[in-house]
């Protein structure tokens, strides 16, 4: 079978079919290529975009994280929750332990004392009175307690002093026995003193007593702090050698006044200590208590 003959492709036309005329091919440079990949972007790397573009705009959708979100703020919610409870919870047991269990024992405590208030402090003790005056020594005891410690009736009077301090010594002698009671009163007055009487009255009387602590030797019997006599007191027994007497000594702080009482006899013999160490002490401690009521 002898081939077909196909005829020679022709050129393709210039014209369409329309009948208009077809336009010739465009060339384009390089550099006008480069200018407009670079507008849209093709240096960059990105993909050239066909053209036209007609992008139809969606709004961007909210990221999904409310329920998240609400849900790290529950569990925030919840644990600071827990820690406010857990920190009530040790407050009150540091208060007190473990809430009472009701009952008519708690209400009744409740009533009597009910939460929140506070009770009220004790009354104060009414502040003492502080004497505006004292009296003379010679004027601390009556004639007939005097003669209780002297046993005469024309005792020999040794005085000194002024309005804040002043001393009265009643004393007797016949042979070796020797009598005598001595009164030394000091006063710390509001009117010279002002606010400080009170505190320069406990100054003075402690004073006396680190002066007898510090005075102590061997011929001392006893130096002790007493009570029952005034707001302060002590005693103390000691034996002069240098002039042979025995001396028991009261010496009392009371409200602004420091009263010293002295009685003394002969020294003792040896045998005879305890016993007028015991017979002083009474004596001055004996004077103390009845000189007292003269200051008012």
């Amino acid at each position: 079978m002898a081939p077909r003959h196909r005829p020679a492709t022709s050129p393709p036309s210039t014209e369409r079919e329309s009948g208009f005329a077809a336009r010739s091919p465009v060339n384009v440079s390089v550099n006008e290529r480069s200018g407009r990949s670079e507008e849209r972007g093709e240096g960059l790397g990105l993909p050239r975009l066909p053209e036209p573009f007609h992008r139809v705009y969606s709004p961007p959708e909210a990221p999904k994280v409310k329920t998240r979100r609400s849900g790290v703020i529950g569990a925030m919610i919840a644990v600071v929750v827990a820690v406010a409870l857990a920190a009530v919870g040790v407050f009150a047991v540091a208060r007190g332990g473990v809430r009472p269990r009701t009952g008519s024992s708690t209400l009744t405590n409740a009533s009597t004392h009910p939460r929140g208030t506070v009770k009220a402090p004790p009354p104060a003790a009414p502040k003492a009175q502080l004497f505006a005056t004292i009296p003379g020594a010679c004027d601390v005891l009556t004639p007939a307690t005097v003669r209780r410690f002297v046993p005469t009736g024309s005792p020999k009077i040794d005085k000194m002093g002024a309005e804040t301090a002043s001393v009265c010594k009643y004393s007797l002698s016949q042979g070796p026995r020797f009598r005598a009671v001595q009164v030394d009163a000091r006063a710390f007055l509001p009117k010279y003193m002002h606010d400080q009487a009170t505190g320069m009255t406990i100054w003075s009387y402690e004073a006396q007593w680190k002066q007898a602590v510090k005075d102590l030797t061997p011929d001392t019997g006893s130096l002790r702090r007493i009570g029952g006599l005034g707001d302060a007191a002590f005693e103390r027994y000691w034996i002069d050698r240098d002039v042979h007497v025995a001396v028991g000594e009261a010496t009392v702080r009371y409200r602004n006044v420091v009263l010293r009482m002295q009685y003394t006899e002969e020294q003792p013999a040896a045998r005879d200590r305890a016993a007028s160490e015991q017979r002083c002490l009474s004596q001055a401690i004996a004077a103390a208590r009845a000189g007292l009521p003269a200051f008012h």
